[in-house]
């Protein structure tokens, strides 16, 4: 069902770009990274969360990564946190751990597009360090 919304919004991308200095177009890479880095604890936090029967707290983790989703143009994210909270509002978390991993999947999938499509192919090449 997820399939059916796009993993990435064009327009939201586009008035991200807006959004950037053009003078500094290093702010808009490292907005993005941050933004990205941020979702993986998030995510654990969530799982977490469902482990410990959290509803009320899992619904807020879940909401703040679909506004978030939102802002960054990524909309099946999105969709599948929004699935996540509402099942969390209503504090029926059997078969919330299915929800969370389509959150995952989502995320997985829209992360190396979404660096792609805001910073260039290079960028969702991760970069090794020595």
């Amino acid at each position: 069902m997820e399939d059916a919304v796009p993993i990435l919004n064009m327009e939201h991308l586009a008035r991200l770009r807006e959004l950037v200095d053009p003078e500094e177009p290093q702010a808009l890479a490292e907005l993005v990274h941050r933004y990205l880095a941020s979702i993986p604890p998030q995510l654990e936090d969530m799982r977490q969360l469902l482990a410990a029967g959290k509803a009320e707290a899992l619904e807020h983790e879940a909401h703040g990564l679909a506004g978030s989703s939102g802002m960054y143009g990524m909309p099946r994210v999105r969709q599948c946190s929004q699935k996540l909270q509402a099942r969390a509002r209503r504090n029926e978390l059997r078969g919330a751990e299915e929800l969370l991993a389509d959150v995952e999947r989502a995320f997985e999938e829209a992360r190396p597009r979404l660096l792609a499509e805001l910073l260039g192919p290079a960028a969702s090449t991760p970069k090794v360090t020595p």
